[in-house]
């Protein structure tokens, strides 16, 4: 598959990433082809230093870079210093489906991510406050439909 890699102005340069213990899964909680360009905007008015997510799935399946595979992302707080952070347009939580291009882009990235990090573990952000044991933490993302799924696309 093909990445698409945008030019950002990323404001603050990035810290390299040494481990990477988890490849964490997602759901933007807005419109499946939402323009990756607002999620930028997003969390820059969060005050992240630009897109937190290494990669996004957009509902065509096209899969746009964020961050650099290789850097500490903005994604998962607790374990952004570990992990990689895939995230898919759209809002999973109510029942709606990804589209079988997102389920084809994601199991590709999650394949080629393994292949990077064999040892990583494909988690759900809403997993992130067992293994920190914070529950300030806790998210419903990446939406149960999509969580619920993550077990059948294991690489």
């Amino acid at each position: 598959m093909n990445i698409i890699k945008k030019e950002w102005p990323w404001p603050n340069g990035f810290i390299n990433r040494s481990l990477t213990q988890y490849i964490v899964v997602h759901h933007t909680a807005g419109p499946q082809m939402q323009d990756v360009d607002r999620i930028w905007d997003e969390h820059i008015n969060a005050g992240y230093n630009g897109i937190g997510y290494h990669r996004v799935i957009k509902g065509d399946g096209t899969i746009v870079q964020g961050r650099p595979d290789d850097v500490i992302g903005a994604h998962a707080l607790g374990v952004n210093s570990c992990s990689v952070g895939i995230s898919l347009e759209g809002n999973f939580q109510d029942g709606d489906m990804p589209t079988d291009a997102q389920i084809a882009a994601l199991k590709w990235c999650l394949a080629d991510y393994k292949a990077m990090y064999p040892d990583a573990e494909i988690i759900g952000h809403c997993d992130v406050a067992g293994i920190t044991d914070r529950s300030d933490y806790a998210t419903a993302c990446p939406g149960d439909t999509l969580y619920n799924m993550l077990p059948d696309l294991q690489p």
